[in-house]
């Protein structure tokens, strides 16, 4: 996914990923992160944008890249991040780590005028959530493979890069 630029009705600002996720690691969410993950992710891929914007605290964050943040105070920004998304995604795989859930999608086309996956149609993608009282508060951009064993399948190029497919 291309970057979503402050234009989209958010404002930008710079916080390293790797300390967003420092900041909340550490203390267990809600057992129904992973049913909040999956229906977000079904909503975008059927192309229901304003279905998955709901999933969205007011306000909350999108970080998608490592330098890039969007806060969403508005149900139209949470819109505009989600219709920034080109491809829709179905959930392979969540691990919790305290409160940080990562998520491990399989890339889909998505119907609407913004779904365009390409060639990112069935690769992988990451994100880390932090979801409190059924609502997604930070969306965080990560690697497709997380570190060590146990990924599923083979890897697909990493969607880190500024353009690569995301979720």
């Amino acid at each position: 996914m291309a970057i979503l630029g402050a234009g989209c009705g958010s404002s930008a600002r710079s916080i390293p990923t790797s300390a967003r996720l420092r900041a909340t690691a550490g203390v267990a969410s809600g057992g129904s992160a992973v049913t909040v993950i999956r229906e977000w992710s079904t909503a975008l891929r059927r192309g229901n944008i304003a279905g998955a914007a709901r999933y969205f605290a007011l306000p909350s964050e999108f970080v998608n890249g490592p330098s890039e943040v969007i806060e969403i105070h508005t149900e139209a920004e949470a819109e505009a991040a989600n219709a920034g998304l080109p491809c829709g995604a179905v959930l392979i795989s969540a691990d919790q780590r305290g409160r940080v859930v990562s998520a491990l999608f399989r890339l889909t086309n998505r119907p609407g005028p913004d779904g365009n996956c390409g060639s990112g149609t069935g690769q992988l993608a990451r994100t880390n959530f932090v979801i409190v009282g059924g609502h997604i508060v930070d969306w965080i951009r990560a690697p497709s493979v997380a570190g060590g064993g146990g990924s599923p399948g083979p890897a697909a190029p990493s969607t880190t890069q500024s353009g690569g497919p995301e979720v």
